[in-house]
């Protein structure tokens, strides 16, 4: 296995932190370590093709991006749609994400709907619910944001 240079090193401590709102934030931090765009993602498809780096994700602080209306849904579908209604509802512009979930009674699937307002947040609960045929389902509207950070990982010097 190929050991981690300094700029392996240096590419793993930049992803850390918050990403660059820019259009091309890869772009940035490449030309911040003296390096090509392109050669930044190589060297992060080459950090996970090794398994040091699991995964890459960004975070949405959905309140500070102008949607402070949010709600989980969960929806009762039969087991053998749950796939199809996922896929349904994960298509929409005002989810941010749509799961399965076992171990919830009825309500295998998980989904986020964000909104300017409440009301617009409902309309996009009821055109799921009437597109879909689902009637059973649950919302959870959300009090509160809940802190959001990205992982930091400190390297320890051996001996």
């Amino acid at each position: 296995m190929k050991q981690l240079d300094d700029i392996d090193k240096k590419i793993l401590a930049r992803i850390q932190g918050d990403i660059l709102l820019e259009n091309r934030p890869f772009d940035a931090w490449a030309h911040e370590l003296g390096m090509e765009g392109h050669e930044f993602i190589e060297r992060l498809n080459f950090l996970k093709s090794r398994g040091i780096m699991r995964e890459m994700k960004a975070i949405l602080r959905h309140k500070t991006a102008g949607f402070p209306s949010n709600a989980m849904v969960v929806w009762s579908v039969p087991d053998q749609k749950i796939e199809e209604a996922g896929n349904e509802i994960a298509r929409r512009d005002a989810i941010s994400h749509c799961y399965e979930r076992q171990g919830f009674g009825e309500y295998a699937i998980f989904s986020m709907i964000h909104g300017r307002t409440d009301t617009e947040v409902e309309a996009a609960i009821h055109e799921i619910a009437s597109s879909l045929q689902i009637t059973a389902y649950k919302v959870y509207w959300s009090a509160r944001e809940l802190k959001k950070s990205s992982m930091e990982y400190v390297r320890e010097e051996a001996g």
